[in-house]
């Protein structure tokens, strides 16, 4: 360091010596007298930096004065000495090292005098121009970068900076190295001097900066090409020689992520220019080029740039090019068969169709659909992880659905649902569904092949489809097509297409599926009429019986009928295509009964029979089997049979009317041939032409299965909705006997079924029965089966004498239960239905009735199975003194006034003269003294109390009233029929607080004390005879009754004629006198009298308290005829005209009584003559 020291001394001694006022270079003097601020080189200087100087020293001496030039300020033509001076050292037989010294000592040189330098800069230009050592090429950038202030200042180099630039630049490009600094000298001396660069000049730094850009991985690099390329578009004009590789690199650029921003601004640029349609053009040759498919990048970006400047978010608004003419470059961009042009063509393809779908012709359509088309095989054929490319494809496709369902898609549909038919398993189900529908348009009897085309469509969205949508797409297809053609091409579409692609649906996993195929078959059985219809019965049922199958063999029977399992329960959703298939065949067996042929009821019928079988064989108690169990089971309650035994159901459209089937019967029990029992004639049944016709076409139900079904639910079902609906309509059904007394020996089982039901005590039904409502008690449940015990009654004929006293046991234990009143009105037709078997249970029976708490309930039930019990003598017969006890025991409690109405009231006092009439002679005169004491107990005791009490209420006591209904309405109209057949009465206690009331009943209560009186020793007759004139002359004549204190007067007049002859006879009486004469000068009268007027009879004076007891008739509308009648309405109508006629025996006889209560009975026959 000290030698450098002293070096460094001596030459800036020799420098700045002052004495020296020339200085000596090259042969040459100069006497300009310098600046006093100017360095002056001495000789001295020069020659130790001269050749002539050792090599060392020379280099250590130029060293030592670059920093003096750089800095110092030199005098005229230094420059020039100095350069002429070391330019040796940049020879390329020199050293490196010399050479390095030498451009530094240059650089330090031109950067210290560069504003004095003036044309040497065109010298030192071409030196570096010149000089072809690509090892200096740092010094030769740095040099051109002082010469030209970082590429900002041309002076004295214009002419030459355009070649300098294209030969530096190829030597930039082949060292690699020092890329960054000639880019930027080259951006800046564009932006600056693009004034001085020929075209030819930039087309070639165009390309070679393309060149730079396509060979570097440089990041820095790349963004700076990116600049030199933007600063010609922007200060510069861009030659078309230079567009394509412009574009092309641009192109690359935009794939790399940092730059793609950059990129894009930059080809708006270019595109807004005069450039833009030919650089669109050049990116459709980039396209189509295949050459350029090599490199994928360039088509990529070429794609992406020219949907973005066309279609694109930010398009061009100069550029006029429409998809149309852009898009076949776009399906030759997809033959490079890469993955990253395809997904880069679907973007733009999705940015087109999104944006202008609704605007794109029908020729460009063509084209999108091809490149959609390529596209789709492209995903298939290249498999990739990346989803992108293929989720985007099918946006695509969703979007042009979209387009089509609003009517905006003007393409062909035809090759786009191809294209969609082609990737069905890719796409969404409602793409596949709108595929369906289009597919659905084109199935039509007017196209050819329509129903292979429905069959194809059927197994490959239906059969080889998993979606259920897609599934259930296609059923709703098929479902629709048959509806509208069944009528002509029923047998071929169900040849051809239902039962090849529905026969095996029962092995189908999809619940969804098998149940909407189950309501298709249901729905077209319905109105098949052809022999097809067994073969889809069949698919009905293999599905119900594959399903119990299934459902059974994971699920084993309770073993304890009475015990509930509740862990034996099945798969609900197992069994909703079997509730979907049992509901339809009963709506199929609903419609069925009434058509031909009508073996398909029969079939139906026999299905659901065979079904329930089954579930009470394996005992399956979930919710959907209950509702399977009780849609079955309500049908067959309704089933009805008329005479002529056709089967019916309730009218769909009047549940309250019967439709009986013309083809359907049932099997009476005593019929042996089917073809001999009776059948209805023409007028019964229209629809049935000739007997021939009926032995063709009519089948027989055998409701004996059906009966089966109902033992095996009363012995096995443990759901209380299921039993309970079947005890209540078994009732209704138990009415019409033709169609019961077809099921022969099913009727005895079913009556000692219920009457095990009823005598099982160790029954709780709460436990035995699920959902049972709250506080179901033995009594509740007993209920239910009393009434089935009564309709069964009716069946006496058929049931064995002991099935009949076990029925009526039945009902004896009934009694002490809350069913009393049904079992008493059972046991009253026990009584008249079963009088034998009633003849031993009568004394008990009627001791446990004696034993049962008189009650407002009860009393009608009470006192109509006494007043029933007198009709029948044969079980009273050897009735003793304390059978007639009983009865009375029963009948006393209900005379009270003040607990009863007045029905009740008056019927226990008919009940009491009745078998009080009935009863022996010697019995009578015990039995007084204990109906006098009923009656103190019971009525006039009551009566002694009331009259210090204040009585509420009242009615109208005027007349004795025998109506059916009591209620306050109808107590206030002035008549009412005579009917002892009621309704519920209103049970009111009270009495009204008036005379006439009190005074009603006590006379009452005194008729039946005075009836006694009379009959107690003895019978008489109640009505006083006439002798057979009295009735001549009274026949036909008006009669009025009074009543008169305890007395009935009756007067009668004559039936005479209203005019008299000349002898003030009647006509009856004048009659009488001619008798003898000669009949052809008789005068003929008529045998029926004029009546008296009604002003005479108002003219009799009446008594003051005498209150009238008129007769009224009631009109009765008759009856319709009915067309046929069963046993059990026969026997009914029977019942009520011998009990009318008994009634009005007994009532005409129970006024007798009242005539015999009084203490003189007067009647008084009047034959008065006008």
């Amino acid at each position: 360091m000290s030698e450098d020291g002293s070096f460094a001394e001596k030459i800036k001694a020799k420098i700045f010596r002052k004495t020296s006022n020339k200085i000596q270079g090259g042969g040459g003097t100069s006497t300009s007298k310098p600046s006093p601020r100017e360095i002056i080189f001495t000789h001295e200087i020069l020659k130790e930096i001269g050749p002539e100087s050792p090599a060392n020293h020379r280099l250590r001496t130029i060293r030592e004065l670059g920093d003096i030039v750089q800095n110092k300020k030199l005098e005229d033509n230094a420059v020039e000495v100095l350069w002429m001076t070391i330019r040796d050292l940049i020879q390329s037989n020199k050293t490196t090292d010399s050479r390095q010294t030498a451009f530094n000592f240059l650089h330090s040189l031109i950067q210290g005098q560069l504003q004095s330098l003036g044309p040497l800069r065109h010298h030192f230009l071409l030196v570096i121009k010149n000089h072809a050592i690509l090892e200096d090429l740092n010094w030769k950038l740095e040099i051109f970068k002082c010469l030209t202030e970082s590429g900002k200042d041309l002076t004295y180099l214009e002419e030459e900076i355009g070649d300098f630039l294209l030969l530096l630049m190829s030597d930039v490009i082949q060292d690699g190295k020092h890329v960054l600094n000639f880019l930027n000298l080259l951006l800046n001396t564009i932006k600056y001097n693009a004034a001085y660069l020929d075209e030819e000049v930039v087309v070639e730094l165009i390309r070679q900066t393309c060149v730079i850009c396509a060979g570097t991985q440089s990041e820095d690099q790349l963004e700076m090409c990116i600049r030199v390329l933007d600063t010609v578009v922007c200060y510069s004009y861009l030659p078309s020689e230079g567009l394509y590789a412009f574009i092309e690199c641009l192109c690359r650029t935009v794939n790399i992520e940092k730059f793609c921003q950059t990129s894009w601004m930059l080809m708006r640029k270019l595109l807004g220019t005069h450039l833009g349609h030919s650089g669109i053009f050049t990116m459709c040759k980039i396209m189509q080029d295949k050459e350029k498919h090599k490199d994928y990048t360039v088509v990529r970006g070429a794609v992406f740039f020219v949907g973005m400047a066309l279609w694109g978010s930010r398009k061009l608004t100069n550029v006029k090019h429409t998809p149309g003419s852009v898009l076949p470059s776009f399906l030759k961009a997809l033959g490079c068969n890469n993955s990253v042009v395809a997904y880069e063509v679907v973007l733009s393809l999705q940015r087109l169709v999104k944006k202008y779908g609704k605007e794109i012709q029908l020729l460009t359509w063509d084209t999108v659909l091809e490149i959609l088309e390529l596209l789709l095989e492209h995903v298939e054929v290249v498999p990739s992880k990346d989803k992108s490319l293929a989720n985007n494809l099918h946006d695509i496709f969703t979007t042009v659905e979209t387009l089509y369902e609003l009517g905006q898609f003007n393409g062909s549909t035809s090759h786009f649902f191809s294209i969609i038919e082609k990737c069905t398993n890719s796409r969404s189900e409602n793409s596949v569904l709108v595929l369906i529908q289009y597919h659905a348009q084109n199935i039509h009897p007017s196209r050819s092949d329509w129903i292979q085309n429905l069959f194809q469509l059927m197994e490959k969205y239906f059969r080889s489809e998993m979606r259920t949508a897609i599934r259930l797409k296609t059923l709703d297809l098929l479902s629709a097509v048959l509806s509208t053609n069944r009528h002509a091409h029923e047998t071929d579409l169900i040849e051809l297409v239902v039962l090849p692609q529905l026969s095996r649906i029962e092995a189908d996993p999809d619940i969804d599926v098998r149940d909407a195929t189950v309501q298709l078959l249901v729905d077209l059985i319905q109105g098949c009429n052809s022999h097809r219809c067994d073969e889809l019965l069949v698919c009905l049922e293999k599905l119900i019986k594959r399903a119990m199958v299934l459902s059974t063999s994971s699920s084993p029977v309770a073993p304890n009928k009475d015990a509930v399992d509740l862990t034996h329960v099945q798969d609900e959703s197992n069994l909703r295509d079997i509730h979907t298939a049992v509901t339809g065949l009963v709506a199929v067996f609903r419609t069925k009964l009434y058509k031909l042929p009508s073996i398909h009821a029969c079939k139906v019928y026999e299905l659901l029979c065979s079904h329930i079988k089954t579930h009470y064989t394996h005992g399956y108690l979930s919710r959907i089997s209950v509702d399977i169990r009780l849609a079955v089971i309500r049908c067959f309650l309704e089933l009805r049979a008329d005479s002529s035994e056709r089967v019916g159901l309730p009218d769909l459209h009047n549940n309250s009317k019967i439709r009986y089937s013309p083809y359907v019967y049932c099997a009476h029990r005593h019929s042996d041939d089917f073809s001999r029992s009776p059948r209805p004639s023409p007028r019964e049944s229209p629809n049935i032409m000739t007997e021939g016709f009926m032995t063709l076409h009519a089948s027989v139900v055998p409701f004996s299965e059906t009966f089966s079904i109902y033992l095996n639910c009363l012995e096995n079902e443990k759901d209380w909705d299921v039993l309970e609906i079947l005890l209540e309509q078994l009732t209704h059904q138990l009415q019409n006997k033709t169609l019961i007394l077809s099921a022969g020996s099913e009727i005895e089982a079913l009556c000692s079924k219920i009457c095990s039901m009823v005598s099982d005590r160790s029954l709780d039904p709460s436990k035995a029965y699920l959902d049972t409502p709250a506080k179901f008690t033995r009594s509740d449940y007993h209920g239910y089966l009393f009434p089935v015990l009564t309709a069964l009654a009716t069946y006496s004929n058929i049931l064995t004498k002991n099935q009949q006293r076990e029925l009526i046991r039945c009902l004896e234990f009934g009694l002490v239960s809350k069913c009393a009143k049904s079992c008493v009105t059972t046991l009253t037709v026990c009584m008249l239905e079963m009088t034998d078997s009633m003849m031993r249970q009568m004394p008990p029976l009627l001791g446990r009735l004696a034993q049962i708490t008189a009650t407002i309930a009860m009393a009608t039930p009470m006192l109509e199975f006494l007043s029933n019990l007198i009709h029948v003598p044969k079980l009273y017969t050897n009735f003793v003194e304390d059978q007639y006890k009983s009865i009375l025991a029963i009948a006393l409690p209900y005379t009270n006034p003040f607990k009863y109405n007045h029905y009740t009231v008056s019927l226990a006092h008919h009940v009491i003269a009745m078998w009080f009439l009935k009863c022996r002679l010697p019995f009578r005169k015990d039995l007084v003294k204990f109906i006098n004491k009923g009656l103190q107990n019971n009525v006039l005791r009551q009566f002694q109390e009331s009259k210090s009490k204040s009585m509420t209420g009242g009615e109208d006591t005027t007349e004795l009233h025998r109506s059916g209904s009591h209620s306050e309405s109808m107590m206030k109209r002035p008549s009412r029929p005579h009917s002892l057949s009621v309704e519920k009465i209103p049970e009111d206690p009270t009495i009204t607080d008036n005379e006439p009331t009190l005074q009603f009943h006590k006379e009452l209560t005194e008729t039946c004390i005075d009836t006694m009186a009379r009959y107690t020793f003895s019978n008489c007759s109640a009505n006083p005879s006439r002798s057979p004139l009295t009735e001549f002359l009274l026949s036909g004549g008006q009669s009025q009754m009074w009543l008169v204190g305890n007395k009935l007067v009756t007067i009668t007049t004559s039936g005479s004629g209203n005019q008299s002859g000349k002898s003030s006879l009647c006509e009856k009486c004048l009659a009488l006198c001619r008798h003898d004469n000669d009949s052809n000068n008789d005068e003929v009268f008529g045998n029926n009298g004029a009546t008296l007027q009604n002003e005479s009879f108002k003219s009799k004076k009446r008594h003051k308290s005498a209150a009238v007891i008129s007769k009224s008739s009631v009109d009765v509308e008759p009856l319709r005829p009915r067309s046929s009648i069963d046993d059990i309405e026969l026997h009914r109508q029977a019942s009520v005209e011998e009990t009318r006629c008994d009634l009005d025996h007994d009532t005409d006889h129970t006024d007798n009584i009242l005539q015999l209560g009084l203490k003189k009975q007067d009647s008084s026959s009047a034959h008065i003559c006008p």
